[in-house]
């Protein structure tokens, strides 16, 4: 297969010194962050908190099914509802979704443990099959963690590097078969280390481009016409992640660096590579309106020739929440920079409403591999409370980003 040649032979090395800089970095800084800035919290309301659940049984009984939340038992809570959302990337999302979350050891020392599942069709008719874990082991000894998809769906390309005009939009069409499995075990105290498997396979690729041959899609590929692409390879994965919630967090941190290899030996297209660290902290500040501040930051970098639909985008994280006030996919480049900062407060005393308050940034790489100028977004949101005993929310979100890009981003779960 003919590739253009991507000009980044001297950009490789300073790509990598950034990224393992921007690594350590955050990792050293984020437990300081997270744990030292801590004044004593506040103590916990009385009022008894309630849900969803309890205004459904308030309407249907004629009193509310009300209690305190309280940490979560042993036992599994599984949530399994209609799922509904919105996105300027699926239009109207209807499907059935599933979450499962439990703890299999001790409280003090071990992680939450969460399954989520989902089978959706949207207006722009797409028809999406997710399944994610994140499983650990009494002690956190061993964590299991998957994404497992199959995608029949579309969405536009603008073309690589920063957010570019309207005009420049092309829409694809594309499947996808993913098979991700990373297995960590413990170290030390609160640091995992993991070997991965990941594989994508895009097929029925379309460019509905008026000339494929230079659209931005075809241009990468040097005018010639690709309906498919496949990336195998294996990733050395580290993590350190203390939160008191997963799915909510409300302090302490996560931080993650992922190493990943694509050669051609284990069915790849072609050899190529990508860095991806990540690190998200819940400073203890006591805040107005039991305030939680909540910083996101992400670097991800890719060596070689990944195949088009593999380099890093707004919105393909692992969670697909980088981004919003953009559509997924908007931002697209060799290399990508994401941070973002939001503020959550609790609008009533039983913890049924909340807001957030968000802001982000995203540098691109352009085609020689330096950074360009950051394109920001931001926006605010709505919190209702699905299930106190997770504290799992329905998120309403309305986002801006550059370029004239904005959008409602409607969904379960916090952002990060």
């Amino acid at each position: 297969m003919i590739r253009p040649s991507w000009p980044r032979t001297d950009a490789v090395s300073s790509a990598l010194g950034r990224s393992v800089f921007a690594a350590v970095a955050l990792c050293a800084l984020t437990p300081a962050l997270a744990m030292t800035q801590s004044p004593a919290e506040q103590a916990r309301d009385s009022v008894p908190q309630r849900d969803l659940m309890d205004m459904f049984s308030q309407l249907l009984h004629g009193k509310p099914n009300v209690g305190d939340t309280i940490p979560i038992p042993p036992k599994m809570i599984l949530t399994v509802l209609p799922s509904f959302a919105a996105n300027p990337t699926v239009g109207v999302q209807l499907g059935i979704s599933g979450n499962a979350v439990t703890r299999l050891g001790d409280d003090e020392e071990t992680t939450l443990s969460t399954v989520s599942a989902s089978v959706s069709y949207t207006t722009k008719k797409q028809f999406n099959i997710l399944l994610r874990s994140n499983v650990f082991t009494s002690g956190n000894v061993w964590k299991l963690e998957g994404d497992w998809r199959f995608l029949d769906t579309n969405q536009p390309t603008y073309g690589l590097g920063s957010a570019l005009p309207e005009e420049l939009k092309t829409e694809m069409d594309f499947n996808l078969l993913r098979f991700y499995e990373t297995v960590y075990h413990k170290v030390i105290p609160n640091v995992l280390l993991g070997v991965g498997y990941h594989f994508n396979h895009y097929f029925t690729i379309v460019d509905h481009s008026p000339d494929p041959t230079t659209s931005a899609f075809g241009s990468y590929y040097g005018g010639q016409p690709v309906s498919k692409s496949t990336a195998s390879g294996i990733s050395l994965n580290a993590l350190s992640d203390n939160r008191d919630n997963p799915i909510n967090a409300k302090r302490g941190y996560y931080a993650r660096a992922s190493y990943r290899v694509f050669p051609t030996w284990m069915g790849s297209d072609d050899s190529w590579q990508s860095l991806e660290t990540e690190v998200r902290a819940y400073p203890r500040i006591a805040l107005p309106g039991n305030g939680i501040l909540a910083f996101w930051g992400l670097t991800w970098f890719s060596f070689g020739q990944p195949p088009y639909l593999e380099l890093p985008a707004i919105g393909w994280d692992y969670n697909n929440r980088t981004g919003r006030g953009y559509a997924q996919g908007r931002i697209r480049a060799g290399d990508l920079i994401y941070g973002e900062a939001e503020y959550r407060v609790t609008l009533s005393r039983d913890g049924l409403w909340g807001a957030v308050g968000f802001f982000n940034l995203t540098t691109a790489s352009d085609s020689t591999g330096g950074l360009q100028t950051p394109n920001p977004g931001g926006g605010f949101g709505l919190r209702l409370k699905l299930n106190k005993h997770s504290d799992t929310n329905i998120a309403i979100d309305v986002g801006f980003g550059a370029e004239g890009s904005k959008g409602v981003f409607f969904g379960t779960g916090e952002a990060f």
